[in-house]
């Protein structure tokens, strides 16, 4: 570590304790807020990169946007903290922290990858590797000295067989205990969570692999936006502090049982006025049904602002409803979309066999549910909407 002082949790110390003994490959399988992604950004950065020069170090994550929201954004507050950030050793366009000893640290999301798949390296991370496939990650791994990867255990996939091939591993659990500077509000809701939903406090807190039974929605998978499908129009739900407000691009298309999503935004803390302009770079003058529990809200930004929106019907049975018909088709959800695809993954039901939705991790869902429902119910071109 450097003279400054730079806090770290207990996923820090167990990282050095495992690199310290040997391990070459050392899998974090942890819990929301357990602080995984920093604490092994921290040791790459500050124990490895700094302290070891020439070396390659490789980060990998799902998407672009992922990485930046994540592993990129922590790099850059401790480059600041420690005072050793410097435009000249960050090229933001190849994604790669290069230190003054030589050693780099690369970026690459899952459509980029193929840049990487050739290469040697001495250090690979993947960041939520469950949502990478097997055979990309083994090639990436079969060519790094060290292997370090995190994931959340909200559903069983390929790691345990894919660790059968490989010497010196260890699989480290936390979960928000493990993390000192996670915020109390945070702490409460997890907790919270966790006494009412069984499946939630056996991923987050037992970090014990999930049941897939509990999952609303099992029937979504990755893929590009269809901009040619007529029905499609924006679903808007509403947040500030704790909760985000959300825009969803949805589109339907009723033949093939296909249901496109694509998140807009997702963030906490904004003013009438910023949902406003967010609104309106997004989705134009396109239709915005909104969440009509805010109706003071949507009256402001429709005659306000000037944002083409309109109140969801939510009357008596319209979520289960609206949840029950999304349950019939594909959905298809792009990459960029990470609230929402953590939400699709964090999205359950009370308990194996209830119908009954926990009403978390369902911001963006909401939304594309108030433009689905919106969609399915209203036959109309609601692109020229006037």
């Amino acid at each position: 570590m450097t003279e400054v002082d730079i806090g770290y949790g207990n996923v820090f110390e167990k990282t050095k304790e495992a690199y310290d003994c040997g391990k070459q490959v050392i899998i974090h399988r942890g819990g929301t807020g357990s602080g995984k992604t920093e604490d092994i950004i921290i040791f790459l950065l500050f124990v490895i990169c700094l302290t070891i020069p020439d070396l390659i170090i490789t980060v990998v994550s799902e998407s672009r946007p992922h990485l930046e929201i994540g592993t990129i954004r922590i790099l850059k507050k401790y480059l600041h903290k420690s005072g050793i950030w410097s435009d000249d050793n960050y090229n933001g366009s190849a994604s790669r922290y290069t230190a003054i000893n030589g050693s780099i640290i690369e970026f690459f999301s899952a459509d980029r990858i193929g840049k990487a798949l050739g290469a040697r390296r001495n250090w690979l991370y993947g960041n939520e590797i469950n949502s990478l496939k097997e055979e990309i990650w083994d090639e990436l791994a079969r060519r790094s000295e060290f292997v370090i990867a995190d994931f959340n255990p909200t559903a069983e996939f390929w790691l345990e067989e894919w660790l059968k091939n490989y010497s010196n591993t260890v699989v480290i659990r936390s979960n928000y205990l493990d993390n000192p500077f996670l915020p109390d509000y945070e702490k409460v809701r997890i907790i919270k969570r966790a006494s009412r939903d069984k499946n939630f406090k056996r991923v987050h807190i037992d970090c014990e692999y999930g049941i897939s039974e509990g999952v609303v929605f099992p029937n979504w998978k990755t893929g590009e936006f269809n901009n040619d499908i007529q029905l499609k129009c924006y679903g808007q739900d509403f947040g500030f502090s704790n909760d985000p407000t959300t825009l969803v691009h949805t589109a339907v298309d009723r033949k093939n049982k296909l249901l496109y999503l694509d998140e807009c935004f997702a963030l906490t803390g904004l003013s009438t006025a910023k949902i406003a302009e967010l609104d309106k770079a997004h989705a134009g003058s396109d239709l915005i049904i909104g969440d009509s529990a805010e109706p003071r809200l949507i009256d402001e930004l429709n005659k306000g602002h000037k944002v083409n929106i309109i109140g969801a019907d939510k009357g008596p049975g319209s979520i289960t409803a609206g949840i029950s018909s999304m349950q019939d088709y594909t959905l298809i959800v792009t990459n960029r979309s990470i609230n929402l695809i953590k939400e699709l993954r964090n999205f359950t039901y009370l308990d194996k066999g209830s119908k009954i939705y926990i009403d978390d991790w369902n911001h963006c869902i909401d939304a594309g549910r108030y433009a689905y429902s919106f969609l399915t119910k209203n036959k109309i071109n609601t692109n020229v909407w006037a």
